[in-house]
């Protein structure tokens, strides 16, 4: 039987889960059915992404304000594929309909499609052509393992194990001063401004959690000790993570996106935990459970940054409030109803057709991006439906 073919699988059938918390399931569904519609290309998401420097400050604003211009900004995230793919075996367990199951495969053979033969991914956005970024790949190879442990197909473990091969090699780690810590590099041959970047340690224990756990090969669990250590050995009195501490000349930058950055990191350390049942990331956990739950503005969304009131990012929101659910349930603190009211924030900002009534609002005070960008809308349904399973489980339990 060939496990790579969506019927062979589904033959198999999932695990299902109840129905519970309806609600979320209901949004993930609209999402999911408005991300065929406007970004499925048939293998991948492709649309616009609000990117990095000039377009990110103002460029995506002018683009939002004339949407009648055919923009030349389509582009495709490996970080985007691997959510959907993600995203569509949630699905499938969830419902045990067979389409997601074709999705989340024909979404993993294009992340292999573009792979390079060194196993890496090339980042999408022309402003950094060439690099090859941490985060994408990690996200590829995590994509991957999803579909490997789902279909049993070899070739999504191949291409899962060619970037551990990659970054481990090619990307490498920087040993910091303190003995026994390392942190990964933010871009292969840049280590002049890559490496400690909090957010990219966190990643990488969330990957190497999983091709040990995928494989029973304890080997890929070595990195993970000094990489621990190190974030909590950065890790501010406040709970945040740092966005990045410098090294030389480059000076430390603590605060960016400060509740946004914190909340991936967050989930990041929980995937690893329930892998490894490693304990000493608990106390960092702790302290960053608090520091996101004090991460609101008066009108419910999440903090842009730990300075900035103003603008509102709905992905940013369902971010802090999948991380708050999920210390709640680790026993981490008591932020049920914070989580909730988050959630209830994003869905109401859901329009009829699934999308989103805006990205953000309250860019330079008066600016909004109505645009529509699948890398953060995939996020926005994963949270959504990690938000039902952990309702419906709950249910099962009582």
């Amino acid at each position: 039987m060939d496990l790579s073919r969506p019927e062979a699988v589904a033959g198999n059938g999932p695990p299902h889960v109840r129905s519970g918390g309806g609600e979320h399931l209901d949004a993930a569904k609209r999402l999911h059915r408005y991300l065929v519609n406007q970004h499925w290309a048939g293998d991948t998401l492709v649309g616009p992404d609000p990117g990095i420097r000039l377009n990110a400050r103002a460029g995506r604003f002018v683009k939002s304000y004339l949407p009648f211009v055919a923009w030349s900004d389509q582009l495709t995230y490996i970080q985007a594929q691997a959510y959907w793919i993600m995203d569509n075996w949630l699905l499938y367990e969830i419902t045990g309909e067979d389409r997601y199951c074709g999705l989340a495969l024909a979404g993993s053979d294009s992340v292999l499609d573009r792979q390079l033969p060194a196993g890496y991914w090339e980042y999408p956005n022309p402003e950094w052509r060439g690099r090859i970024a941490t985060v994408e790949g990690c996200f590829g190879a995590l994509g991957l393992v999803d579909s490997y442990e789902h279909s049993g197909d070899a070739r999504y473990l191949e291409g899962a194990l060619a970037w551990h091969a990659y970054m481990s090699l090619g990307v490498g780690f920087r040993s910091q001063p303190e003995e026994g810590m390392l942190a990964v590099n933010y871009f292969a041959h840049l280590t002049a401004n890559g490496g400690g970047v909090p957010n990219n340690s966190t990643l990488v224990l969330w990957l190497v959690a999983r091709l040990y756990e995928i494989t029973g090969n304890d080997s890929y669990l070595e990195l993970a000790a000094p990489l621990v250590r190190w974030l909590a050995h950065v890790q501010l009195e406040s709970g945040e993570l740092p966005y990045s501490v410098g090294w030389g000349k480059v000076p430390d930058r603590p605060h960016y996106l400060c509740q946004q950055y914190n909340a991936f990191e967050f989930m990041d350390l929980v995937h690893y935990f329930g892998i490894t049942e490693d304990e000493s990331v608990l106390p960092m956990m702790e302290k960053l459970a608090g520091f996101l739950s004090h991460g609101f503005t008066a009108q419910g969304f999440a903090r842009y940054d730990c300075k900035n009131d103003e603008i509102e990012v709905i992905y940013y929101t369902a971010a802090v409030a999948q991380a708050l659910s999920q210390a709640t349930r680790l026993g981490l603190g008591d932020y049920s109803s914070v989580a909730s009211d988050a959630y209830g924030r994003v869905i109401g900002q859901q329009r009829s057709d699934g999308g989103f009534r805006f990205h953000s609002r309250g860019n330079y005070r008066f600016l909004v991006d109505r645009r529509s960008y699948p890398r953060y809308l995939a996020m926005i349904l994963h949270h959504l439906l990690l938000a039902h399973r952990a309702t419906a489980e709950i249910g099962e339990s009582q």
